[in-house]
């Protein structure tokens, strides 16, 4: 049970490790990020949970519906949570508990593992 979560910068950053070292994740999710589409082909295996504000000033929301449309797009598993009116800061703590619980519901095992490569 691997998981990794990022914020802004973080949620960016959480976009690029996962693809660098797809055989670690378990699951991710990145909150009002962005990323490079091209890059989910790497980690179309992980479990993805991702917010993000629509009213976010500092990222745009774009970033996470371009990602997720290429996450659906790929058949990856994905949980979408963009907030109507939410801005950068404010999407952040009340979607904590929706994130653990997803992390909850995923683990890997050996046999996903194997499954994987």
């Amino acid at each position: 049970r691997v998981y990794l979560m990022g914020h802004s910068m973080g949620g960016i950053g959480t976009w690029k490790l996962a693809p660098k070292y797809p055989d670690i994740w378990a699951a991710i999710a990145p909150f009002s990020g962005s990323g490079a589409p091209a890059t989910l082909e790497r980690i179309k295996h992980v479990p993805e949970f991702v917010v993000h504000g629509d009213n976010d000033p500092t990222v745009n929301v774009q970033g996470s519906r371009t990602m997720v449309a290429k996450m659906k797009e790929l058949g990856i598993e994905v949980k979408y949570v963009e907030v109507p009116g939410g801005n950068h800061g404010s999407v952040v703590a009340p979607n904590f508990a929706g994130m653990f619980d997803f992390f909850d519901a995923h683990k890997k095992t050996a046999t996903s593992t194997a499954q994987q490569q």
